[in-house]
């Protein structure tokens, strides 16, 4: 495989050759570039001998052209892995030196490589894409969140020191997405917070701003109404003076029967407690399955923009997962499951129910709730025939055709 990609390399450099002194030679002729009696010679005598290699370059070239095809696969599938080698390799550099991008996309870009598997890799477009949306949902600073994540690992690398090797088989994904998952967690429970705050003081701002608006108006009632009535002691018999008074009193009236109502402050009392039973059955009990959806709808209902409800979509799916799969290995990972939810009741409030009363009573409640649902309406967008089961009916259907082809 070296062989032909040295060869073409060699066939187009004497092909650039050949090219240069042709067109040295047809410029003499023209007359646009004369050469001097030696240059000609020495461009004929070059031209000669680069049109004799590239000949026999090509020729050789196309010799182990008609080698076999799985060669010539194999050969571009190697240039292509080691051109994207390249690419990947410089990536760091590039977005550095960017120039369509501002600088806090491409910190944001840079540290999203830091957090990627080896093996995982993004393009330039795609990293920045990730990195335009992390923004979007007000994160905290980069530092600040590089820092954090640090030290979840850090306290993830002290709870694990006494687990035994067998318990962290095939878990080096898992690893790698604990941390991550508890900060994805940390990173919500302080947006849920902090926009909770941020409408709190807006809903006082709208208060405080009412109260001035009804005091004002009220203070314009009242000296109104002094004016009018100071006016009736000059004019004692006026109907239209009284009349006025008479409005004026009831506008008064209405006012303070209205009010202004102190809105209510909004609490967070925290994330609701899950129980180790819905994941432990989960896929074996209809109620198993519900209760942790409900579990999920409450937390949905904390939040409160679009992007907050769509990153908690997605942090519950890779949450459930590793949940569902430590829960399955049972004793071999008691020390691991211990870890991660140590994790995330210290940095996101997630906390697993402990309260035997407390677990019954919810046992209960699901119970009933589910009594009550009907399980036989579909979802909303229910359709047999998927997407995906479309796409894969059709590529199924074109490959024999191609093979036939072929």
């Amino acid at each position: 495989m070296e062989s032909v990609v040295a060869l073409e390399e060699l066939v187009k450099v004497n092909g650039e050759k050949v090219a240069l002194q042709k067109r040295q030679l047809d410029n003499h002729e023209a007359g646009v570039e004369k050469l001097s009696a030696v240059a000609k010679a020495s461009a004929e005598q070059s031209l000669e001998a680069s049109t004799e290699l590239l000949a026999k370059y090509s020729a050789m070239l196309a010799e182990l052209a008609t080698q076999d095809k799985d060669e010539v696969a194999s050969r571009e599938k190697l240039q292509a892995i080691a051109q994207r080698k390249k690419y990947f390799d410089t990536q760091n550099s590039r977005i550095k030196l960017n120039k369509e991008e501002n600088n806090d996309k491409k910190l944001e870009a840079m540290r999203i490589i830091e957090e990627l598997p080896s093996d995982v890799n993004f393009e330039d477009r795609e990293l920045f894409e990730i990195a335009t949306k992390s923004i979007q949902l007000s994160l905290p600073e980069l530092n600040e969140l590089s820092q954090k994540l640090n030290v979840i690992r850090g306290e993830f690398k002290t709870l694990m020191n006494g687990s035994h090797e067998r318990d962290l088989q095939e878990l080096g994904t898992i690893n790698f997405l604990v941390p991550i998952i508890a900060l994805h967690f940390h990173v919500l429970l302080s947006n849920i917070v902090e926009n909770i705050n941020v409408k709190n003081k807006k809903l006082l701002q709208n208060y405080e701003n009412a109260s001035k608006a009804s005091s004002d108006k009220k203070e314009k009632l009242l000296t109104k109404l002094a004016e009018e009535e100071q006016f009736l002691e000059f004019n004692s018999d006026s109907e239209e003076i009284k009349q006025r008074i008479s409005k004026i009193k009831e506008e008064l009236e209405k006012q303070e029967k209205e009010g202004i109502q102190k809105p209510k402050e909004i609490k967070f009392r925290g994330f609701p407690k899950f129980h180790d039973w819905w994941i432990r059955e989960l896929w074996l009990s209809h109620q198993a399955y519900f209760a942790l959806f409900k579990w999920k709808d409450i937390i949905s209902n904390l939040c409160i923009t679009t992007e907050q409800k769509k990153a908690w979509s997605i942090i519950f799916d890779r949450w459930i997962f590793i949940k569902k799969l430590l829960n399955d290995k049972g004793e071999l990972c008691f020390n691991y499951n211990f870890a991660f939810d140590s994790l995330l009741s210290t940095h996101a409030k997630i906390e697993e129910e402990l309260d035997a009363k407390n677990i019954a009573s919810m046992e209960y409640i699901v119970k009933e709730i589910t009594k009550k649902e009907n399980f036989t309406v579909m979802a909303a967008f229910h359709n047999v025939n998927t997407p995906y089961l479309k796409f894969k009916k059709e590529k199924l259907t074109q490959k024999p055709n191609e093979e036939k082809d072929a």
